[in-house]
């Protein structure tokens, strides 16, 4: 019965009717060095102690002509008193025409290797799934950090990610609010494990900012802005 409902919560991120619990959802644009270079799209979806979200990130304007990238994701789980709990993840990706598909299922909370199309060979430094229990999936973390959120509970968290190779971890800490009820919190992304070494060298902690408003009794993040190794980023809500 609950799988029945995992999939028909994914079902409707596709575009079915079905009645939810609760509906998040929001559009960023992409923001690369002052210049619009893609936008990032969320759709998610919590009923009966389930999850279930769909996201996309493509390349947009003078950029994709110049690099044409695309990330299509879904993820689905359940939540716990201490968050999300991934139970399946999936990414297509299109790199400059180089598609790829990367499926990854959990097992009691750890994931199990992904099954990866076209087939690829291990790198030296990937990491071994099975020690990666606790993790979240790249997908449910965007949805972790970007839903709309009670204000006494926003930010205020550390994730752990895993995407298959990588290892990552996303802190932040609690809303700086303003007189207006605006707020802010800082933290930063840093690569842990499954990187190689040049990789590491380049940057392993990465500074980031939000800036949320209020609507309603929740915090709804308006931007969010961090440093890249191609510049400054910034997403934006439209």
């Amino acid at each position: 019965m609950r799988h029945t409902l995992a999939i028909a919560l994914v079902l409707s991120l596709l575009g079915l009717p079905l009645h939810a619990q609760m509906v998040d959802e929001g559009r960023f644009d992409v923001i690369l060095r002052g210049i619009p270079a893609g936008q990032l799209v969320f759709k998610a979806e919590q009923a009966g102690g389930l999850y279930a979200v769909a996201g996309k990130v493509q390349s947009t304007g003078i950029v994709a002509a110049l690099l044409t990238f695309r990330y299509d994701a879904t993820a689905r789980g359940t939540v716990t008193s201490k968050g999300f709990r991934p139970s399946f993840y999936s990414q297509d990706t299109d790199r400059r025409g180089r598609r790829a598909r990367a499926e990854m299922s959990y097992r009691a909370g750890v994931p199990r290797p992904p099954e990866i199309t076209p087939p690829r060979g291990p790198a030296p430094y990937d990491l071994d799934p099975a020690t990666q229990g606790g993790t979240i999936d790249p997908l449910t973390a965007i949805f972790a950090v970007l839903r709309d959120q009670p204000r006494d509970s926003a930010c205020n968290t550390s994730l752990t990610l895993f995407d298959g190779r990588r290892r990552t971890q996303l802190t932040l800490g609690a809303p700086i609010v303003q007189a207006d009820g605006t707020a802010t919190c800082t933290g930063n992304y840093k690569r842990l494990g499954g990187f190689s070494p040049e990789d590491l060298a380049e940057r392993s902690v990465f500074p980031m900012t939000l800036k949320l408003q209020p609507v309603a009794d929740k915090l709804r993040v308006s931007e969010v802005r961090v440093p890249t190794v191609y510049g400054d980023a910034v997403l934006r809500r439209r």
